[in-house]
């Protein structure tokens, strides 16, 4: 396919379009603008909420230039040229008993995130072990979320509205058998965004389902779009765009699967791939 016959671009924001400070970088600002500029439409396609992209949806002008937003790994999707929403169903108080009474067998520590604070649920034995381990593997995500999320401790699961996804935290082994442990219901779909942080939706919600309803949404075929993640969240979209670009740091995963591998976030990777797809 050549270059010209791509019209939609889609990047994870954490660990690939953002750098490590979680900021987009001025050239890869400057890229992304260009790049809608001469007639390429952009979307982001991430794990987080809508609130918690909105600056970068400023940013990157998405709304002057109908561009698209997909949000909690494609429970909720956003067309900025028409308003029109798809939301997917959540994740209810008897999802949550489910997940979380796993979780608390596996030693894995879970978190429920809203607007403003985060429910996090600790296991129900070996807690100064799970801890321990946690901060071993997710000590970075924690401080992370801990600045953007009031973080409410609680040792028992309490009546909560529905969320679109819950987040788990805990030693890689322990959160690939819960994965398995939660494929087995048939129920639920698992990502692991990085070796210590795992993500639980509904079966059948993906960033790949996304670009299908897109691909619906305004007539632009998936073949004629590219696609850009790091995380095991992003292998639906790697698998099926007309082309998928893992970043350098991104998980085995991804990388097996996409048809590139490209610089890592830190290095700029999105802008380099950008201007050279679109000789920007």
């Amino acid at each position: 396919m050549s270059e010209n016959q791509y019209k939609l671009v889609l990047s994870d924001l954490d660990g690939t379009l953002l750098n490590e400070n979680s900021q987009l970088s001025e050239e890869t600002l400057d890229t992304v603008l260009k790049l809608q500029q001469s007639g390429i439409r952009f979307s982001i396609c991430s794990g987080r909420p809508y609130y918690g992209c909105q600056k970068f949806i400023e940013q990157l002008q998405l709304e002057k230039y109908n561009g698209f937003f997909v949000g909690q790994n494609g429970q909720y999707i956003k067309s900025f040229e028409t308003g029109e929403v798809i939301e997917k169903q959540k994740l209810n108080q008897n999802d949550f008993k489910k997940i979380c009474d796993l979780a608390q067998r596996s030693g894995v520590i879970t978190e429920l995130f809203y607007d403003t604070h985060a429910y996090i649920l600790f296991p129900k034995r070996n807690i100064l072990m799970s801890l321990i381990l946690c901060s071993m593997y997710s000590l970075r995500s924690l401080i992370h979320q801990s600045k953007r999320f009031k973080m409410i401790f609680i040792r028992e699961l309490i009546d909560l509205p529905d969320i679109p996804k819950i987040c788990c935290l805990g030693k890689p082994a322990s959160l690939r058998k819960l994965a398995d442990e939660l494929l087995e219901l048939q129920d639920y779909d698992t990502f692991l965004v990085n070796a210590a942080w795992l993500e639980v939706v509904r079966i059948g919600i993906s960033k790949g389902s996304a670009l299908y309803d897109i691909e619906k949404m305004a007539d632009i075929p998936v073949s004629s779009m590219v696609t850009f993640g790091d995380g095991e969240n992003d292998l639906s979209m790697l698998e099926i765009a007309g082309l998928s670009c893992a970043m350098e740091n991104a998980m085995p995963n991804p990388k097996k699967v996409a048809h590139c591998i490209i610089d890592s976030n830190r290095n700029h990777g999105v802008a380099k791939k950008l201007k050279e797809i679109f000789n920007l």
